[in-house]
């Protein structure tokens, strides 16, 4: 929709109108004497705040117009723009003295957050000039509408409300309304297309059932509220940076959630992230009091300390708490439209899930105010308990040092403080060469750096022993998201945490993810070797597209003296263009790969350069499923991760018309995680996609994917997906003629053949098969993220190759909670399986390892059987 409104129909007036008037009489009576400069919603826009659902540009419309009517306590700033070329935008409200030095108070914040610069008595000082900034997010999941709605009307309360007013006294505030402007364009479109004569509250009502892939993801369905400290997205990357530059101490990210839900705001449920500072949760709570009282104030219900944990530090509540403010998630029941029927038959509309938000953003700000000294002071209190840490990480560049590099960027870009040794050294027992990484953990962001590189973060073992006691009943577990998240196991970087500081003198690093490289003997006679490594994928996907011949050795060799692991790149000068060393160069630069120039192609062990162990690389073309069944956020990981991280070009095809497209055009087709892929193809797509197998293709699913290719009626990989680990019947227990005592009870209840319960997310690990191409040149051991209750097992000798597998049950878990029954089935099972099909392949994948963009470890892995694959088959078109 444009910057005109949907037009207003009467049972919108019936449902939200009289809402709309609760919310003002809820007010005081000043709230009504609204300055006739300060413009309403109605008077920018054409309805009343919460009778409509208001577009992105439209909502940035009214700020603007804020802005002209008040410019000295409105500012508007743009931090980023979305893939779709939206603006993403912060718009600041504050007294006019504060708005006058915004400059200075953002300064001020930064000094506060750094003891080292600031003692003590300065920090008074500071504390009694300093307004609290309050960070006040919305819509973060762009079908998650009504917190965008709230803050257009707080804004205006702010700057109209005498009692609003006075809060400015001693906080600025920072909105930011919409941070997935595309999602929420996708929701609305998808909204005003269903939309009939009247709002309907049915649930299953064309303007509330969003198609395929909802408006809660961005451009390339990514979750962005789980994109804080791996920051794979433009908007994410934009916003982590303002908070980065403001310092806020008190941040709220505003959600929706269910139609049958009222609204939740801390104390969080459990587990509580140890790192947590446990100031913080005190001063979360002193939120939740307050806001509590306003909502009974206001007769709307609320729950707190159920289903939303302070767990994973990747959250917009969580991030932001380890750079000290105390941050926290509202979520609200959603309308996901005008009018909602919940399951209980009540109506409720959007006009009072935007008057929910806004009597929350109002009682945030007000705790703010009425809080100020305390907030500063901890926020100080906070940092200097960081700088107060002992101990570092020391991060190794010597296995993979693009890698490494990149872990490091990422660690500044999270406000943690980086050094780059001068020279050798040595900590902890171990010798470290100059340009390793050192993560000294006196600083003011200790607890980030914790939380993002140890190994393992530890549930409560009270609360693990509840979810044994709700899993042997039947109930599920309470675990909300992933629980593991080492930044160095998934990026297989050497990380080891010190108890001491190294002395050795350090450079500070900043925040680049590459470290530019540049061709080694450019004037070498042969041509050029590349290593292998986590930049080699985008060096190769690079050189493909520039057209240049390069083969993949799968076996090691040497030359000249040196040994080069398999999956080394060679790339000969006869036959290249004339600009070949000025292109190797600036893939170099771009990607960080080595490049070394060779003399020669004489070997003097292993893998000749012209034998059949080194296969020529062709640019592939490539076809990835698209809409139902594939996940949504799956299906964006892969392509973003394919067309932005690698920067290789992909064609997304619908899945429903594998059936009837043409895929001879492609070498490659990916199957992201998907639950249902049989029933959307239907016989004739999965005849297709078995038909083009067989004669050449290179089949690759991913996660659930795997599901179709092992199907009997697909026909096609001869692995099996697992249930119970005492499926068999002949391990079924003896029903007893009766059930004697407890423990027969529970052991008849606790017997299933449905396989074990689903896993939240562990970091595993897994040995890759050294004689495989798949797995040339990485590491003999890498980490994988499983997530459910998939296992498959494993192929038997003849019926392909089993190129990845888990480790065994005893030394499996890396990090996080793993189920036991889990552990003890998963082991030495398969994580990559490879298996011939006529004159194609089938690469399974039975995790997902594009998953959310973070496995930087599995992206070789996963390029490998992109562009390396199609070299080990014989097609026939």
């Amino acid at each position: 929709m444009s910057s005109r409104r949907l037009s207003v129909r009467p049972l919108a007036f019936a449902l939200a109108g009289a809402c709309a008037a609760a919310l003002i009489a809820t007010q005081p009576v000043s709230a009504r004497q609204t300055p006739a400069d300060v413009p309403t919603v109605r008077q920018i826009l054409g309805y009343d705040s919460g009778l409509e659902i208001t577009r992105a540009a439209d909502v940035r419309r009214y700020f603007e117009a804020l802005k002209t009517a008040a410019p000295d306590q409105v500012v508007i700033g743009d931090y980023a723009r979305t893939w779709e070329g939206r603006p993403l935008f912060w718009a600041a409200v504050g007294s006019p003295a504060n708005i006058a030095r915004l400059d200075q108070i953002k300064a001020q914040s930064r000094a506060l957050a750094d003891p080292r610069l600031t003692s003590a008595q300065q920090a008074s000082a500071l504390i009694a000039d300093q307004p609290v900034l309050v960070w006040m997010a919305y819509s973060v999941h762009g079908n998650e509408i009504s917190p965008a709605d709230a803050a257009m009307e707080a804004a205006r309360r702010l700057l109209t409300d005498p009692t609003a007013q006075a809060w400015l006294a001693n906080t600025v505030v920072v909105f930011v309304p919409t941070q997935n402007p595309d999602g929420r364009e996708r929701f609305l479109n998808s909204f005003a297309s269903g939309r009939g004569s009247l709002p309907n509250p049915d649930p299953a009502s064309a303007e509330r059932d969003e198609p395929w892939p909802s408006g809660r993801y961005n451009h390339y369905l990514f979750d962005l509220n789980r994109d804080w400290f791996i920051q794979t997205q433009p908007e994410t990357q934009g916003h982590s940076a303002q908070v980065r530059e403001w310092r806020p101490q008190v941040v709220v990210d505003s959600h929706e959630m269910g139609s049958d839900e009222t609204f939740f705001f801390p104390p969080e449920a459990e587990p509580l992230n140890p790192w947590i500072w446990p100031r913080t949760l005190e001063n979360r709570a002193l939120f939740g009091r307050n806001t509590g009282a306003r909502f009974d104030a206001a007769g709307l219900p609320y729950f707190n300390r159920k289903v939303y944990d302070a767990f994973y530090p990747g959250y917009g509540d969580g991030w932001p708490g380890y750079l000290g403010a105390v941050s926290m998630t509202y979520e609200a029941g959603s309308a996901r439209g005008l009018a909602a029927r919940r399951s209980s038959g009540e109506v409720f509309t959007y006009a009072d899930t935007v008057r929910a938000h806004l009597t929350a953003t109002l009682a945030t700000i007000e705790t703010a105010s009425r809080n100020h000294d305390r907030l500063l002071n901890d926020f100080y209190a906070y940092h200097r308990d960081g700088v107060a840490g002992r101990g570092a990480y020391v991060l190794s560049r010597e296995s993979d040092p693009a890698a490494a590099d990149r872990l490091a960027g990422l660690l500044v870009r999270s406000g943690i403080e980086v050094g780059v040794a001068r020279q050798a050294f040595g900590a902890c027992g171990g010798q470290y060469r100059a340009g390793d990484y050192v993560v000294n953990l006196a600083q003011p962001q200790r607890r980030m750096a914790e939380v993002l590189l140890t190994r393992d973060v530890p549930i409560p073992p009270a609360f693990l022993a509840e979810q044994e006691r709700r899993r042997a009943r039947g109930l599920g577990d309470e675990i909300y998201d992933v629980t593991a998240w080492s930044l160095p196991l998934m990026f297989g970087v050497d990380a080891t945490r010190c108890d001491s500081a190294p002395g050795v003198a350090v450079d500070v690093r900043g925040p680049e993810l590459v470290t530019p490289a540049a061709v080694q003997n450019a004037e070498a006679r042969y041509g050029f070797l590349v290593a292998p490594g986590s930049s080699q994928p985008r060096f190769l996907a690079a050189a493909l597209q520039a057209g240049l011949t390069i083969s993949s050795a799968d076996q090691a060799f040497t030359q000249n003296g040196r040994d080069w692991p398999a999956g080394t790149l060679v790339l000969p000068k006869a036959g290249a263009p004339a600009d070949l060393v000025a292109t190797l160069n600036r893939l170099a630069a771009d990607t960080g790969a080595e490049v070394v120039g060779v003399d020669e192609s004489w070997v003097e062990r292993g893998a000749g350069f012209g034998s059949s162990d080194v296969v020529r690389l062709r640019a592939p073309r490539i076809a990835l499923a698209w809409d139902s069944p594939t996940a949504p956020d799956a299906a964006g990981a892969t392509r973003w991760l394919m067309e932005r991280d690698l920067g290789y070009p992909v064609t997304a095809i619908r899945a429903a018309s594998f059936g009837e497209a043409d895929l001879s055009q492609y070498q490659v087709l990916i199957l992201p995680e998907g639950r249902d892929y049989k029933s959307v193809l239907g016989e004739a797509g999965v005849k297709a996609l078995h038909d083009w197998v067989s004669r050449g293709g290179t089949l690759i699913s991913l996660g659930t994917a795997t599901r179709l290719l092992t199907d009997p009626d697909s026909d096609m990989l001869a692995s099996r997906r697992e249930t119970g680990a005492s499926s068999k019947d002949d391990d079924k227990p003896e029903s007893p003629a009766r059930i004697a005592n407890h423990t027969d009870y529970a052991a008849l209840l606790a017997h299933s053949d449905h396989g074990p319960d689903s896993v939240a997310g562990v970091l595993a690990r897994a040995h890759v098969d050294p004689d495989h191409w798949i797995g040339a040149g990485l590491p003999s051991e890498v980490n994988v993220l499983v997530r459910g209750a998939d296992i498959y097992a494993p192929l038997m000798r003849g019926e392909g190759v089993n190129a990845v597998r888990f480790e065994g049950s005893d030394r499996l878990l890396a990090s996080g909670q793993l189920w036991a029954e889990n552990q003890a089935q998963l082991g030495f099972k398969p994580v990559v399986m490879v298996e011939t099909l006529g004159s194609g392949q089938l690469i399974a994948f039975t995790q997902d390892p594009t998953v959310r963009g973070y496995l930087e470890g599995l992206k070789p892995l996963f390029a490998n059987a992109v562009f390396k694959g199609p070299a080990h088959v014989s097609p026939r078109w």
